[in-house]
């Protein structure tokens, strides 16, 4: 690797969940670019497949995986799978996320559910199955939550989505006093709106 950022992560194992796309392919890229070894999830194969083989292309390892974050069964198969192909997780990115705009008024409850379980369910069980495993292989590590401005402001359209980013911001304030014990860091990041060029793509 010609050159780093102007900080490191060589040989650090670095799980990022949602990556086929937007903040988390970014994420993944940057991780590989810092040195780490990266492992990725997503529900869409096909999207991980491009993501992988840009990052071997240019030299280095990257692990791929399916990965439904609404399904904890899914969630520890995905886990387990990383640490058998690396044997640990140094850092945990919770950037997998789902949101369908509308009036508060207009949800259903299997959409509310869809939302919920996609935006705090599922960082609340792969925060848990990673944390179990920093703490049981000792010298601590990291996890970021990638969270909303909706979580922290008031976000018309955005009622169960709001409510889970917010429950994100919450949850990782706890996390973060529960594990420090253990030298694992949580943090939450919260973004506004972006960018989004994969939504024109064929």
């Amino acid at each position: 690797m010609s050159s780093l950022p102007c900080f490191g992560l060589q040989d650090k194992v670095v799980v990022v969940t949602g990556a086929g796309r937007g903040i988390g392919r970014s994420i993944a890229l940057d991780a590989h670019k810092s040195g780490a070894k990266v492992a990725v999830g997503s529900r869409t194969s096909g999207e991980l497949d491009t993501l992988a083989n840009e990052i071997i292309e240019a030299g280095d390892e990257c692990f791929a995986h399916t990965l439904d974050v609404t399904d904890v069964s899914s969630i520890n198969t995905f886990m387990s799978a990383v640490i058998e192909h690396y044997g640990g997780i140094d850092v945990l990115v919770n950037n997998a996320g789902y949101n369908k705009q509308q009036k508060i008024i207009d949800y259903d409850e299997q959409l509310y559910d869809l939302i919920v379980d996609s935006n705090l369910k599922n960082v609340f069980f792969c925060s848990q199955f990673v944390a179990r495993k920093m703490i049981a292989q000792g010298g601590g590590g990291s996890i970021i939550n990638i969270s909303s401005q909706a979580g922290v402001v008031g976000a018309p359209m955005r009622g169960p989505y709001s409510g889970a980013k917010g429950g994100v911001n919450n949850l990782t304030r706890t996390m973060a006093a529960e594990w420090a014990q253990y030298g694992i860091r949580v943090n939450a990041v919260a973004p506004t709106e972006l960018d989004r060029p994969w939504r024109n793509r064929p």
